[in-house]
């Protein structure tokens, strides 16, 4: 947890009042199977010998970052159409 946010002296009006952004359901569901990865390569022991390489990790860690990208990417304010900032593909 960064230092501005632990240390933050906002309150519940600011938190109220502060822009949110809404997610579409799947993508809750996409980043509930991105920490659920990301804590199975957590509970990796380095200690003992393993199938997995630094190889397997990374392309976890990659695919996390670009399922991530794309989940941040389809958030949207509330009362502005998620299809507003697209280009048109006419």
């Amino acid at each position: 947890m960064s230092a501005y946010i632990r240390d933050s002296a906002r309150t519940a009006a600011d938190v109220l009042n502060g822009r949110h952004y809404l997610l579409h359901e799947l993508d809750v569901d996409r980043l509930q199977q991105a920490r659920q990865a990301v804590d199975l390569l957590g509970l990796l022991d380095t200690s003992q010998p393993s199938p997995f390489t630094l190889d397997h990790v990374a392309a976890v860690a990659a695919y996390v970052g670009r399922d991530l990208a794309e989940i941040l990417g389809n958030a949207y304010l509330p009362g502005v159409s998620p299809a507003a900032d697209a280009p048109d593909n006419i």
